[in-house]
């Protein structure tokens, strides 16, 4: 006779195999990228692709704006926080871009433009960097805030011809 102890993980273990919708195996994720073999293409036949529909950048961009804030009003804590801010800016950047080419938009030139001196004012590449100069600083937030804006319109005009 077995013991009880040793049965109930193996049943468990057999019970996690397959999965209810499908009863298929493969392997189960949290992951937004696609994983198991019925699955791994997406439509247009890209393997591997993130399988969402969710947007990147806007969730970044509050945090983004909060920082200009911080920037303008000349808060040393901004000052001693532009090495977290760099990394911020640079994931907004991919984000957004990820973004637009996720929507089928072509970047006429602009947004490269705009995002390479976003990223050259604050040092860009990898490192620490003490940001740019004070009297800088004021360009760097318009900049910045162009590249949002530019962002945005760009995706509300992708939406509109959704």
């Amino acid at each position: 006779m077995r013991p009880v102890h040793l049965l109930l993980p193996a049943l468990l273990l057999a019970a996690c195999r397959e999965t209810p919708e499908t009863g298929a195996r493969g392997n189960a994720s949290s992951s937004p990228y696609t994983a198991d073999t019925e699955n791994r293409t997406r439509e247009d036949g890209v393997e591997g692709t993130n399988s969402g529909s969710e947007l990147e950048a806007p969730r970044l961009i509050p945090a983004v704006k909060n920082q200009l804030d911080l920037m303008r009003s000349g808060s040393q804590a901004s000052r001693e926080n532009m090495t977290a801010y760099k990394n911020l800016a640079g994931d907004l950047v991919t984000s957004m871009q990820a973004d637009l080419n996720r929507v089928g938009q072509a970047d006429s030139g602009n947004f490269k433009a705009l995002s390479d001196s976003v990223m050259d004012d604050i040092g860009g590449g990898t490192g620490t960097t003490t940001g740019p100069e004070r009297s800088e600083i004021p360009r760097h937030i318009a900049r910045m805030r162009a590249l949002i804006d530019l962002y945005q319109h760009t995706m509300r005009n992708s939406a509109d011809k959704l």
